[in-house]
């Protein structure tokens, strides 16, 4: 014969709900009777209903600040009113600081007596996260403000907007979601604009490029997009950047940097020919730029791409100091680099 299987009583089934979802219940009657609560008040309180009166308990765990409105709601309760839902701090030994929903409610007990409920809910992580979230979005607004982004934005394989946050009115005030990147720009620009960002696409690399934007009012104006792919197992699966001002103003950049496409062709070869060029060794470099000896050492020793391996900084430190003392970086009709030394005292 099959086994039996077990009913789980409706208490239990109460109580694993209560689990789950983080919520507890008191009910009392008007009276002044006595209180009583789900066993899942010790999550929130503390409590056991062996030794501990419920009510002077759960007055005791309420934060101080909040005891004396949460008093008013209850007497109101007991006059029949409906209090509004409230929210206040349940403090545990030992534990931390709950921020706890507490929704009032009138219930028909035994005898035809009503009783006042009071439904409890963890909302502490809720609280933490919508804090955090208000950090962030301060953090944001501080970064784009002091880097001089006009926006942020998302874009999927085929250069479609899924996504954007904008500051600049005369860009962004207006539905993008669904459009693509280039239908904002000029257009005689957006042939090369669609041109060097699939060739940004094959290379698989950041980019950094002029742009000329249609804002909302009709007139054209200069920019610059910086992106790069976002890459999911090896593949590309859309791709996100921001748009700041043309040029950008936060700091100093030598023609070399704020060229995306020579920045993209940088390699540790043309900064050692540099270095050869100026009868540099790899340590005057350092001193010059400002750099540590270390990163420059492991930025000349690298083989493969710069700008996917360093921060721009350093090498934007790098390749000025060269450009200080002669050395000129030009791109290539083929989109190599060359090198070149003009002579300079210094």
């Amino acid at each position: 014969m099959p086994a039996k299987t077990s009913v789980l009583s409706s208490s239990h089934i109460l109580s694993l709900i209560e689990e789950k979802f983080s919520i507890a219940w008191i009910v009392f009657p008007s009276d002044g009777g006595d209180w009583t609560g789900s066993r899942s008040l010790d999550y929130f309180i503390g409590y056991d209903s062996s030794t501990d009166p419920l009510r002077a308990r759960f007055l005791e765990a309420v934060h101080p600040d909040d005891r004396t409105d949460l008093l008013l709601d209850l007497s109101f309760l007991t006059k029949r009113a409906l209090p509004c839902r409230r929210s206040v701090r349940l403090q545990v030994a030992g534990r931390t600081d709950r921020q706890v929903q507490i929704e009032f409610r009138h219930v028909e007990g035994p005898s035809f007596d009503t009783l006042n409920l009071l439904l409890l809910k963890d909302v502490s992580q809720e609280d933490y996260s919508i804090q955090k979230l208000a950090q962030f979005e301060q953090r944001l607004e501080q970064a784009m403000r002091t880097w001089q982004m006009k926006g942020l934005w998302w874009a999927d394989t085929n250069y479609n907007m899924i996504d954007y946050v904008g500051r600049d009115e005369l860009i962004f005030d207006r539905e993008l979601l669904g459009t693509q990147y280039t239908d904002i720009v000029a257009k005689e620009d957006q042939g090369a604009l669609m041109l060097n960002l699939m060739k940004a696409g094959e290379a698989g690399k950041p980019f950094c490029l002029p742009v000329r934007v249609v804002g909302v009012d009709g007139v054209t104006r200069p920019y610059q997009v910086r992106g790069a792919p976002n890459v999911v197992d090896g593949e590309i699966a859309g791709w996100t950047g921001y748009v700041s001002p043309s040029p950008l103003t936060v700091m100093p950049r030598s023609s070399a940097v704020t060229d995306g496409e020579r920045m993209n062709h940088l390699s540790a070869a043309l900064l050692r020919a540099g270095c050869a060029a100026l009868s540099w060794s790899y340590g005057e470099l350092a001193a010059r730029a400002k750099v540590s000896a270390s990163t420059v050492n492991r930025i000349l020793g690298t083989s493969g791409p710069l700008i996917e391996a360093f921060r721009l900084s350093s090498l934007t430190a790098l390749v000025e100091a060269l450009e200080a003392a002669g050395v000129t970086f030009q791109l290539e009709a083929q989109g190599g680099v060359s090198l070149c030394l003009s002579p300079v005292h210094n």
